[in-house]
């Protein structure tokens, strides 16, 4: 049997009726739709395809840090606590950094 538990508070997400939250994030570099003109669209891109693939399956850890993907299993409690401050933003609020000076 495959056992789980809830990746930030630890509870045990096996026993029956109780839920289980699967949260998965993406991250990779962005692109600007506005640098696509009307010539890109009328190109055969199949050889950069094959090139990118050629590449991608070359590269070391390192190169792979560009678009990484994750996956967290949840409690009921905490997805809601993640949906409610997907960023984290709050936390990064409470600890409210002082600025340091050289005296």
């Amino acid at each position: 049997m495959v056992h789980f538990k809830c990746d930030l508070c630890g509870k045990d997400l096996t026993a029956l009726g109780d839920p289980r939250f699967v949260v998965r994030i993406s991250a990779s570099p962005g692109g600007d739709p506005d640098q696509i003109t009307d010539d890109d669209l009328d190109e055969d891109h199949m050889e950069a395809v094959a090139e990118l693939i050629r590449r991608h399956e070359s590269m070391d850890d390192d190169d792979t840090r560009i678009c990484r993907s994750f996956r967290f299993d949840l409690c009921d409690c905490c997805h809601k606590k993640y949906l409610s401050d997907p960023l984290g933003r709050e936390l990064t609020r409470l600890a409210d950094f002082s600025e340091f000076s050289k005296n």
